[in-house]
C-alpha cells in the first residue's frame, strides 16, 4: 500500500536581501538558524518546526547569478517541498504517473555541531521549470535529518509549532490539480467548492482561482497558545487581522506572504 504524501518544507525566496528577511522573521518571533552555504551557491536560514520547516533561501552578494531560478523569483513564498525517503524511488513513482520531473540532484551544506562541522546532505527531485503555474514544486530526501530537526531550533518565541496550510492562486485550476495528482497521487487531491486541495501531511495545500498573477500566497502555522502569539506580534508592532480561532499578518508585513496562525 503506498505511503501517504508528506510535506517537508516551504521555501521563502529572499534574493539579495537575506539580512532583511532574517531580521523580519526574527521580529515575527521565529528562531532563525545561522546561515548555511549550499554547494549549489545559494545561502539559507531555517525556521525549524515539528515535522516541517520554513527555509529562507537567497543568494550571496558576490554570487548573484549562482542560481538563476532564485535570482529571477519575486521575493516571497516560492516553493513547496514534499518529503522523500528515497529520491530514486520518488523519481520512478512520479515518472510512472507522467509527472514532469527532472533528474535526481545531490547537494549539501556544512553545519556546525558540538562535535565539529558536518555536511547536511540532500537529494532532490524537481518539477521541470514552468510545470507549475505558481512557484516551484519538488521532493527532498534528507540524508542527514538530525542536522536539520534539532530540538533547540524549535523553541520559537511566538509559540509556532508546525506548518498546517499553504495557499496558492492559479488561473487554470484543472491543470494545476492534474499536476498535483501526478506528483502526489490521485488520493491526495480533492476538488473543493472554490478550487482544490492537496494533502501532504501535516500540511493541506489550498488552490483557488487567481484574480491576477498566479502565485503562492500564504502559509498557516499551528501555535501552542493563540493569545500568546497575538500578544507577541502586537508587542512587536504588527497589525493583526483577527477572526474566530485565527489571526493573520497581511502579506505586506510578512515578506509578501499572508501569514496565518491557528491553535
Amino acid at each position: 500500500m503506498p505511503t501517504a504524501p508528506r510535506f517537508d518544507h516551504a521555501v521563502v525566496v529572499t534574493g539579495l536581501r537575506m539580512d532583511d528577511a532574517v531580521a523580519l522573521f526574527g521580529r515575527l518571533g521565529f528562531l532563525v538558524t545561522e546561515r548555511g552555504h549550499h554547494t549549489l551557491g545559494s545561502i539559507n536560514h531555517l525556521l525549524v518546526l515539528g515535522q516541517t520547516y520554513i527555509e529562507l533561501l537567497g543568494l550571496p552578494p558576490d554570487r548573484p547569478d549562482a542560481r538563476p531560478e532564485l535570482r529571477d523569483s519575486v521575493p516571497g513564498l516560492d516553493a513547496l517541498v514534499f518529503g522523500s525517503d528515497d529520491a530514486d524511488a520518488t523519481w520512478a513513482e512520479t515518472t510512472a504517473r507522467a509527472a514532469p520531473i527532472g533528474p535526481v540532484q545531490t547537494f549539501s551544506r556544512p553545519v556546525r555541531t558540538a562535535q565539529g562541522e558536518r555536511d547536511a546532505a540532500f537529494r532532490t527531485v524537481r518539477c521541470l521549470p514552468g510545470s507549475a503555474q505558481a512557484g516551484r514544486l519538488y521532493f527532498c530526501e534528507h540524508l542527514t535529518p538530525e542536522l536539520v530537526w534539532q530540538d533547540a531550533w524549535r523553541a520559537h518565541p511566538n509559540g509556532a509549532v508546525e506548518l498546517v496550510e499553504a495557499h496558492l492562486q492559479v488561473s487554470d485550476l484543472d491543470r494545476e490539480a492534474h499536476l498535483y495528482r501526478q506528483l502526489l497521487g490521485d488520493q491526495a487531491v480533492r476538488i473543493e467548492q472554490d478550487g482544490f486541495s492537496a494533502q501532504a501531511l501535516p500540511v493541506r495545500i489550498f488552490a483557488t482561482r487567481a484574480e491576477g498573477v498566479a502565485r503562492m500566497s500564504g502559509l498557516t502555522l499551528r501555535v501552542r497558545d493563540l493569545s500568546h502569539t497575538a500578544a507577541y506580534l502586537d508587542k512587536a508592532g504588527f497589525n493583526i487581522l483577527r477572526s474566530p480561532g485565527r489571526i493573520e499578518i497581511a502579506a505586506a508585513q510578512a515578506w509578501n506572504i499572508a501569514l496565518g496562525f491557528v491553535e
